[in-house]
C-alpha cells in the first residue's frame, strides 16, 4: 500500500509540470578497523529529481560488504529506498521541505517523516535544520518495532568559486524501550560530518569527499533504567567520496 501511495505521488509529479532538475549521486562510505571494531564499506546510488512545482523525488540502492571484508570483496544488497518531497519557498531565503521516505531491507520496513528548514544567511552562506521521526516494522513478530527521533543541525559555505563545503551534526533521542542512545542517556549525538565538493566541471559531474565521526561501543556497561547496558561510548572515523551528475 506504501509503495502505490509514494507511486501515486511520483507520478503527479511527473504529469504536473516540465522537467527542472535531475541528479544521479554515486558514493562509497569506508570505516577503517578502529579499536578492535572491523573495518566496513558500503557503496549506494541514487537518483532524484525536482520539478519547477517544488515537488521532488528519489530512488536510492544500496549494497555493502560484510564487516571485515575489504572493499573489492563480494558485496551483497543492504536495502532500498525512496522519498516523495515538496519544497515551499517561504521566501527568498527560507524555505520549508517535508518529505517521507520508505525504506525496505531484509529484516525490516522504515517510514521516515521528515521536515527540513533552509535559510540563506547571504549568497556565501546558508543553514538549515531538519527534525525527522524515524519508525521501523521488523519482519521478525517475536522481536518489537522500534522508532527514534533525530534532529540534524547543517551549514554550508560557497563563497570560494567552482567549491561548496559544508558541516553538519546530527542528535538522536531514542524510545526508552531501545536502549541509551550515549552512554547512560537516550538522546546524545549521533554523527558529525564535514563535505567538499568541486563544481567547476562543465560536463555536470561534480566529485565531492566526506570526512565524519560516528559512535560505537567499546565494550563498557553503563547503568540505564536499573541496568548495566553497553551504549556508544567513543567516536570512530568515516571517509566517504562520491560524485554527482546534474542534467
Amino acid at each position: 500500500m506504501k509503495i502505490k501511495i509514494v507511486s501515486a505521488a511520483v507520478l503527479i509529479g511527473l504529469t504536473s509540470v516540465a522537467a527542472h532538475a535531475t541528479t544521479i549521486n554515486i558514493r562509497h562510505e569506508y570505516v577503517p578497523e578502529y579499536d578492535g571494531q572491523d573495518q566496513e564499506n558500503k557503496d549506494r546510488i541514487e537518483v532524484s529529481h525536482r520539478f519547477a512545482n517544488g515537488i521532488g523525488f528519489g530512488v536510492e540502492a544500496k549494497w555493502g560488504s560484510a564487516k571485515g571484508a575489504g572493499p573489492f570483496d563480494e558485496l551483497s544488497g543492504n536495502g532500498q529506498q525512496t522519498n516523495i518531497s515538496y519544497r515551499y519557498k517561504i521566501s527568498d531565503t527560507l524555505t520549508l521541505t517535508p518529505q517521507y521516505k520508505w525504506e525496505s531491507g531484509s529484516d525490516k520496513v522504515g517510514h521516515q517523516f521528515n521536515l527540513s528548514l533552509g535559510y540563506k544567511v547571504n549568497d556565501d552562506w546558508s543553514v538549515g535544520f531538519r527534525h525527522r521521526y524515524h519508525y521501523d516494522k521488523l519482519a521478525d513478530k517475536t522481536k518489537q518495532n522500534s522508532h527514534y527521533n533525530r534532529w540534524t543541525f547543517s551549514t554550508g559555505y560557497k563563497g570560494i568559486e567552482d567549491w561548496g563545503f559544508g558541516a553538519s551534526v546530527d542528535y538522536t533521542f531514542n524510545q526508552e524501550s531501545s536502549g541509551p542512545r550515549w552512554k547512560g542517556d537516550k538522546s546524545g549525538f549521533s554523527e558529525v560530518n564535514f563535505t567538499g565538493e568541486y563544481k567547476g566541471f562543465k560536463s555536470g559531474w561534480s566529485p565531492f569527499a566526506e570526512v565524519g565521526m560516528k559512535p560505537y561501543k567499546s565494550g563498557d556497561t553503563y547503568s540505564y533504567k536499573g541496568a548495566q547496558v553497553k551504549s556508544n561510548d567513543s567516536w570512530r572515523p568515516v571517509y566517504k567520496i562520491g560524485a554527482k551528475y546534474s542534467y
